[in-house]
């Protein structure tokens, strides 16, 4: 469809006309927006879902150094974080049509899903920064306490709970506007688009955003910051008074934690504060916002979708532990499957070797085999030349049985000869566990 200019009317004047929905075409800015949302949309999806396949099954390991807790927050963390980016299809579907297509239920799931990436992606860093301060400063009581699965999935509930309380003017108040436009006098029509708003009463609205600030960004900065800086001082306090300071250990467990902080805090200050002053800035505003100001109010609001792709890569990516860990795992479950489908087939060889020594002994036509014959048969060869002549001895009476135990012998062998260079990586990459900084390079980032 051409663009044409809108001529708003009011829809008093319309209220009987025929009303046609109406698409803006995709050009200009909008398309930079369109593409700058979808990239960042799959990027989102495809970082989160790796995220979980990293962490959620560790969840369930029998023994991993990190706190269950952190890996439980990280897997929320991650789940909100798919979520916001479901909703995020319904705003790219807005910007490419200019028109919003989905009903009005929609409209508030949509509201929903991005008001958590605004409440709970905070909420989950500050409860990470707190779990990695107590694990690691705190007494053994606290460190058990801020370990523990069932406290960590109360802690996400009672959030999750409040957040929705918080959120009672989004279910109230968010809605599809309609506005009409280019209205035909003569023939009685006028076009329509749709737009999905979150519009209550300015004195709800600023109420609302004041309390969103300060619980989900001035709290949580706060504590983040506290937090984290407070395990650098914690750890070179210590270092001053134990033998651990002269191994090196302990500068290397501080610059990871700050590290970790200045990266987090970063990206926190970076992707969020943009955000809040623009949303502060267009509730004073009484005059309309200039087309300038409208696509930069575009990018601004995307900072916090970024975040969504940035934080998983901080927790998981940056974390040592947590790769080491999921390395194992996998390295185990190969293991176990080589090893079960070695059995099965060790057990069908077995098999077919007992029908097809009856068969031989049945035929009156096929000779047995001679004892050179057998022996010229099991010439060494491979990995496993020095196992045959250990074993040589016994081969002169090996059976079919027995071609298959030193079967599995050269298997096992060249397993461990192949494993082992994975094993010695794995073991050279395994984070410290002989002091306390080591235990916080495990813990933290």
């Amino acid at each position: 469809m051409t663009s044409r200019s809108l001529v708003i009317v009011d829809s008093s004047n319309v209220s009987d006309y025929l009303q046609i929905d109406h698409s803006l075409p995709l050009q200009g800015f909008r398309t930079y927006v369109a593409i700058s949302y979808i990239f960042f949309n799959v990027l989102g999806f495809v970082v989160n879902s790796w995220a979980l396949y990293v962490v959620a099954p560790l969840l369930f390991a029998p023994s991993v150094k990190v706190p269950k807790s952190i890996l439980f927050y990280i897997v929320t963390l991650c789940i909100s974080d798919l979520f916001t980016m479901i909703g995020m299809v319904f705003l790219i579907s807005e910007v490419i049509l200019g028109t919003w297509t989905f009903s009005a239920p929609a409209c508030t799931t949509y509201l929903i899903f991005d008001s958590l990436n605004k409440f709970m992606a905070p909420i989950i860093a500050l409860l990470i920064s707190r779990t990695c301060y107590a694990s690691v400063c705190l007494n053994p009581k606290y460190q058990e306490r801020a370990a523990n699965l069932k406290f960590a999935f109360l802690q996400v509930f009672l959030c999750l709970v409040l957040v929705m309380i918080v959120l009672w003017p989004v279910f109230t108040y968010s809605g599809v506007d309609t506005l009409f436009f280019n209205a035909n006098h003569t023939e009685k029509s006028v076009f329509t688009i749709h737009k999905c708003n979150f519009q209550p009463p300015p004195k709800i609205q600023l109420g609302f955003s004041i309390i969103a600030c300060i619980a989900n960004y001035a709290i949580p900065l706060a504590g983040i910051l506290y937090w984290y800086l407070s395990v650098p001082y914690f750890l070179r306090r210590r270092a001053e008074t134990t033998l651990v300071g002269k191994s090196g250990l302990s500068e290397t467990a501080i610059r990871k934690v700050i590290t970790t902080a200045l990266v987090l805090t970063f990206v926190y200050v970076a992707c969020w504060s943009p955000y809040w002053i623009n949303l502060f800035a267009h509730q004073f505003t009484t005059n309309g916002l200039r087309k300038p100001l409208i696509i930069l109010s575009y990018f601004i609001h995307l900072l916090p979708y970024i975040s969504c792709t940035a934080y998983p890569l901080i927790f998981t990516g940056m974390n040592r532990a947590i790769k080491h860990a999921h390395a194992q795992l996998i390295l185990n479950q190969r293991r176990k499957l080589r090893s079960f489908t070695d059995g099965a087939t060790r057990q069908v060889r077995q098999k077919l070797g007992i029908f097809h020594k009856q068969d031989r002994s049945a035929s009156p036509f096929i000779p047995t085999p001679t004892q050179s014959v057998q022996n010229q048969h099991l010439q060494p060869t491979s990995v496993s030349t020095n196992l045959n002549l250990l074993t040589s001895p016994s081969l002169q009476s090996i059976n079919t049985t027995g071609e298959t135990e030193l079967e599995e012998m050269k298997r096992e062998l060249t397993e461990k000869i192949i494993l082992s260079p994975i094993l010695a990586e794995i073991e050279k990459d395994r984070p410290s566990e002989a002091t306390l900084e080591n235990d916080a390079s495990e813990v933290l980032l």
